[in-house]
This record gives C-alpha cells, sequence and structure tokens, in this order.
C-alpha cells in the first residue's frame, strides 16, 4: 500500500496535445489536456466526423446546443422540455446516483482552485503561472465531471478513457455528450482515494501537469465532481473538466 509508481509521458501531433501522469496506491492522479485541434481529422472542434459544427453525428445543421438529434433545447435526449435525467438514457441515468449532499466539496474544490489562482504559482517543469482570473462553475462540464466519477467508482476503474462508456470513450466526447461544445481549450483532471477538497486540490496542485491545468489563464470555465462509492476500488472520486 505504500509503493508508489509513476508514469509520465507525452504525445505532441497535429497540434494535440496529451500528458498523463498517474499513481497507484490509496490515492491516484491523472491529468489531461487537449487543446487547439480535434482529433477526427475535420475542422471543427466537436470530436465528431462531420463538419456541421454541432456536437451529433447526423450532418445537419440543428442548432439547439445539446448533443441529441431530437431538435429540441433540454439536456436529456428525450424529445420533451424537462431538465431532469432521462432514466432511459445510459449516460443520463448515471446522474441519478448523485447525492446533493455532495455539492459541498465540490464548491469548497472551486474555491481552493480560485485561491491558487488568484495567488500564482509554480508548476514546475511547466514554470511559474501569475495571478489569473477566477473559473466559473459550468452545467455541462460539472454534469460530465459528476458522471464520470460515479462511472469510474462504479465500475472500479480510474482513467481519463472510458471505451465504450455510456457517455463516450474519453473526457472531449464525455463533455460534449453533456452539451458543451463551444470552446477552443478542454482539459481534465481526475484522482481518486482523497477524502477532502483540501487534501485533492493541495495535491494536483503537487503535480506539475495537475497545476498547470488548474493555473491555465486559457482555462475561464470548470465542472468540478465529486463522488463517494463505498463498494469501489478507491472510495472517494475527483473530476476538474476545464473549458475556455
Amino acid at each position: 500500500m505504500n509503493s508508489v509508481w509513476k508514469l509520465a509521458y507525452s504525445v505532441a501531433t497535429l497540434g494535440f496535445v496529451l500528458l498523463i501522469s498517474c499513481a497507484t496506491g490509496p490515492e491516484a492522479w491523472d491529468t489531461d489536456t487537449w487543446a487547439g485541434m480535434d482529433s477526427d481529422g475535420d475542422s471543427d472542434s466537436d470530436g465528431d466526423s462531420d463538419s456541421d459544427g454541432d456536437s451529433d453525428t447526423d450532418g445537419d445543421t440543428d442548432t439547439d446546443t445539446d448533443s441529441d438529434t431530437d431538435g429540441d433545447t433540454d439536456t436529456d435526449s428525450d424529445s420533451d422540455t424537462d431538465t431532469g435525467p432521462d432514466p432511459g438514457d445510459p449516460c443520463e441515468s448515471l446522474d441519478l446516483n448523485f447525492n446533493t449532499s455532495w455539492e459541498s466539496f465540490e464548491e469548497q474544490v472551486l474555491t481552493l482552485t480560485n485561491q491558487y489562482r488568484a495567488s500564482g504559482a509554480n508548476c514546475g517543469t511547466y514554470g511559474s503561472f501569475g495571478p489569473c482570473g477566477p473559473l466559473t462553475m459550468q452545467s455541462q462540464l460539472r454534469n460530465a465531471a459528476r458522471r464520470h466519477n460515479w462511472h469510474m467508482g462504479d465500475l472500479g476503474y480510474f482513467s481519463h478513457d472510458s471505451p465504450g462508456g455510456p457517455c463516450g470513450n474519453d473526457f472531449v466526447e464525455r463533455i460534449q455528450t453533456a452539451g458543451y461544445t463551444s470552446y477552443s481549450t478542454a482539459g481534465e483532471n481526475i484522482a481518486a482515494g482523497q477524502t477532502s477538497p483540501s487534501e485533492v486540490v493541495s495535491g494536483w496542485m503537487a503535480s506539475d501537469g495537475h497545476c498547470k491545468n488548474i493555473m491555465a489563464p486559457a482555462f475561464t470555465e470548470i465542472g468540478i465532481g465529486y463522488a463517494l462509492v463505498p463498494s469501489s476500488p478507491y472510495g472517494h472520486y475527483w473530476t476538474q473538466d476545464f473549458g475556455g
């Protein structure tokens, strides 16, 4: 339980940047940043293979900003105008597991994150970042973060990648499925095992890649999710999804 291993690698191709640092044991960390371009070979930023600029794959030009194809402006995937989780949608059904008592932890993470941004920080290999403006909580990013926490805990894995997952294969697909499609840069921090907001944020700040995501001035919005899954390997799961 006291042994720790770390793995870090970076890949750069076609303006696409991926950084992962991960440790196993009683706590785990992982960070990801994708900026500037998508990876599907088209010229939009929605991660699909059409060119209409929305986040579905139907090739039309609907403008309802959600990720379904029904032409309405709700965030559930059915054809009415309610905003609650749709139990029949595999992705949105994850929302039914959320406990509102967890919101306090999420808000504390936001406060601590913005305190660091206001002060500036040294992110090691990424250099020093001066003070920058606060991040605002964005509901679609928050939904994506919350869903990923529960999916990781429920299935007992820890990763940005969720192949075949109900909300997408990776964090870019997950935020788009949640309806967050108008952005030029995005990133994600995840952690597991930490029992408090102060513990998880201080841990992220002590890791160069996580610190860089938190301090990046290009990010202006954030979604923060926390989940307690007692039967899971780590119990506590944390996700920050960034956008700008």
